[in-house]
């Protein structure tokens, strides 16, 4: 039986991602300065890497969350595999509530996954500039 793949109902963002809220309330407060040319583009360029190395931990921390979720979903798959122990004539039915729990479990760490996954696509790794 064939994977079948299927599109992410989260869109990734196409556009540019939307600036962090701490740094656009930096820049809102550099704006207010009067600096000289030379000096405002400095500004601008540090900022802007800033911007990047920031965007570069998140990615990190996304990536580092996703793994956390397939580890714990390859966990729950061992508990699931209870379920080839399980016959017609099962007395105790609790056993099927336990089971349907494990599946929501690996629902939700995959649903934690490919949320970390459509962020980390929408991040900005290159300052504006195209990859």
């Amino acid at each position: 039986m064939k994977p079948e793949l299927r599109e992410l109902t989260t869109p990734v963002p196409a556009s540019s991602p939307v600036p962090s809220p701490l740094l656009t309330r930096v820049r809102t407060v550099m704006d207010t300065l009067d600096l000289d040319c030379r000096c405002r583009g400095k500004l601008d360029a540090a900022l802007e890497r800033f911007e990047t190395l920031e965007n570069r931990r998140q990615l990190r921390g996304l990536i580092l969350d996703a793994r956390h979720q397939a580890e714990r979903i390859a966990a729950l798959l061992e508990l699931v595999g209870e379920l080839d122990t399980v016959s017609t004539d099962e007395a105790d039915l609790s056993v099927f509530r336990e089971i349907a729990l494990l599946f929501e479990d690996i629902k939700a760490a995959a649903k934690r996954g490919a949320e970390d996954m459509v962020c980390a696509g929408g991040l900005d790794l290159h300052g504006g500039e195209a990859a």
